[in-house]
């Protein structure tokens, strides 16, 4: 794992600053390349994190033997090994066992073809200075970030908006309005946006190409992979096949995501997934392996808060791991927010508990951590998959018991009932209350039917849509970029076996009522490993991991910035979340949503010279 940086310009650009933007992501080797082109001047910067050959050999920006192909890459390619052995078969020689270099001699041989190839997760470029173009490319659920900003006379991608921000791209930041409504609604940005006008996220799963000297209008976006439409029927695959396929899947996922050169851990929560994950490691390895979970002083806990701790120590004494508990108070949880926010790159109310796990195991010493991230959204097992299954019979029921989703649950999904599969903006908007001189161009998040499911998978049965739109809703712009941000910025990487691109293919193509069973969370993955677990985590109901922010925020300094800063409506909306917070406690989210916006806008003043 890497933080890369790379620019089209008509002058070189200082990339030390970008460098040290970067650190965090990579601190144990750095470097840069530039290429001077009729018109201007190409430049490459990497960080590097070393997972795989710890040695010089994986040093970034890495060129071919002939110095035609240079790369810069962040993640991890989990076949590399496999990619390896067919490209020595075609004559490659390799300096390196890098996956680095795997890709860079893939590219070489089979161009855009080696993209689909790619178990793995990864943003990268690649240069071909024969042909004067750029190569773009991100896996296929975007677990890695890549930002770009497209100009007339100018071109730029990094992988966090800090990197672009030190390089002085855009030359004249402005805050992007309909990001930062979007923000305050769905308690994060969703992509392609985000709050800085112009700077976009490159889109998963996709492939640009731009060659120098071509206006940027030109850069073709391309779909490289997408998800499986043809759904199994229950004729085709018995539910014990369909066990025995599902053990088999995420045991060599898990399998594959071992591959490093440094000790590989785990994060354990009190649930099913991770549980699944660890009990897999300790099947696929003799090494033992540190899990670290989170935990809250008895005083602190507030509303809802569960303490998971103790479901996680009975899976990481079944499973033999070498375990690790945090216990956080409210003076360390107050003192570790403004890090946090950092940390985030862009503000979200969400990853503040990954945030403090990945910082244990980064003073632990970890660089490799696992995690359950993505079994919820493959097996069903949200409690919204539960109700869907419930009301699929009866049409006027299910509509009448979206219309009734809480609305937090309803920003979570990023979709709002019937009106919302119709692809209205107009009636999204109105429920979560937009006003209306607020800019909306069109349909700026592309919050459509066809914007979120193709026509084939609006085919599908109801709950393996729900799938589709947590992958591409709230996993996407949420979960994966909340995670990335916060466990890079302490150099470790994080894995999620679960989004294995075999896995997925499987999982998204099983009979849908193989996922569900009344009264039981995730059957099919119960069935399949159960008898690797504790009777208290297959037994045990789903449950939200929730934070006790009622009890930090209580004693927290006042934001850094006022709401007057942006106007109005936003002095109404904060004074109006302020007072929620004051009357109970438990209606938090309004409140530490400012908290965290406001730490990132006083990160960038810059943003709010024209504003107001």
């Amino acid at each position: 794992m890497c933080g890369l940086f790379g620019c089209w310009s008509a002058a070189p650009i200082p990339l030390s600053p970008v460098l040290e933007a970067l650190h965090g992501r990579g601190p144990d080797d750095q470097g840069e390349a530039i290429w001077s082109f009729s018109g201007g001047w190409l430049q490459l910067a990497h960080t590097r994190l070393a997972i795989q050959d710890l040695t010089a050999a994986g040093h970034q920006p890495m060129s071919s033997a002939d110095r035609r192909f240079s790369i810069v890459f962040n993640g991890e390619i989990y076949n590399a090994p496999e990619l390896r052995q067919a490209l020595e078969r075609e004559g490659v020689r390799f300096c390196s066992h890098s996956d680095t270099e795997v890709i860079l001699e893939g590219f070489g041989l089979w161009g855009d073809a080696i993209w689909p190839r790619l178990n793995g997760i990864f943003a990268v470029a690649v240069v071909d200075v024969y042909r004067r173009e750029i190569t773009l490319a991100r896996d296929r659920f975007g677990v890695k970030p890549l930002l770009w900003h497209r100009h007339e006379h100018s071109f730029a991608f990094g992988s966090e908006l800090s990197a672009l921000k030190a390089a002085g791209i855009p030359s004249r930041p402005r805050l992007d309005q309909v990001a930062l409504e979007a923000f305050w609604q769905w308690g994060a940005v969703p992509a392609p946006r985000t709050l800085v006008e112009g700077i976009e996220v490159f889109p998963p799963g996709c492939v640009a190409r731009w060659q120098i000297g071509q206006h940027f209008s030109r850069c073709q976006i391309e779909p490289y992979t997408s998800l499986p439409v043809d759904q199994l029927r229950p004729a085709d695959l018995s539910y014990d096949d369909a066990v025995i396929a599902c053990r088999d899947a995420l045991g060599i996922a898990v399998s594959r995501q071992l591959l490093a050169d440094v000790p590989v851990g785990a994060f354990l929560s009190g649930g099913l997934d991770s549980a699944a994950i660890v009990a897999l490691m300790r099947q696929g390895s003799s090494t033992i392996p540190d899990t670290f979970s989170l935990g809250f002083a008895p005083a602190d806990r507030g509303h809802r808060v569960v303490d998971e701790r103790p479901l996680a120590r009975l899976v990481a004494q079944q499973c033999r791991t070498h375990h690790h508990e945090l216990v956080i108070g409210v003076e360390e949880a107050v003192a570790a927010i403004p890090d946090f926010c950092q940390a985030l790159d862009q503000p979200s109310v969400d990853g503040f508990n990954t945030f403090l796990v990945a910082r244990a195991a980064h003073r632990h010493g970890l660089r490799v951590a696992l995690s359950g991230l993505g079994g919820d959204e493959l097996l069903a097992g949200y409690p919204v998959f539960q109700h869907a299954w419930r009301f699929r019979q009866d049409p006027f029921a299910w509509g009448a018991w979206q219309a009734h989703l809480p609305w937090r649950l309803q920003q979570r999904l990023g979709w709002q009932a019937a009106r919302f599969r119709r692809g209205s903006v107009e009636a999204l908007a109105a429920h979560r209350r937009l006003h209306q001189a607020d800019r909306w161009d069109g349909n700026p998040l592309g919050l459509t039917s066809t914007g979120w499911l193709t026509p084939p998978e609006q085919q599908l049965d109801l709950i393996t849509q729900l799938s589709r739109l947590e992958i591409r809703g709230y996993m996407a712009h949420t979960l994966l970029r909340d995670s990335d941000a916060v466990t890079m910025h302490q150099g470790l990487e994080l894995r999620v076996p679960f989004l294995d691109q075999d896995l997925v293919d499987l999982l998204l193509r099983l009979p849908s009522c193989y996922k569900i069973r009344a009264g039981c969370n995730k059957p099919l993955l119960i069935d399949a490993l159960g008898d690797a677990l504790p009777a208290a985590i297959v037994q045990a109901p789903k449950r939200g991991f929730e934070l006790p922010f009622g009890a930090w925020l209580s004693v927290m300094p006042a934001p850094p910035l006022d709401a007057a800063v942006l106007g109005l409506p936003w002095i109404t909306r904060i004074q109006s979340a302020r007072r929620q917070f004051e009357i109970r406690g438990s209606r938090y989210h309004g409140w530490w949503q400012w908290h965290v916006l406001s730490r990132w806008l006083a990160d960038w003043p810059e943003l709010l010279q024209d504003v107001n």
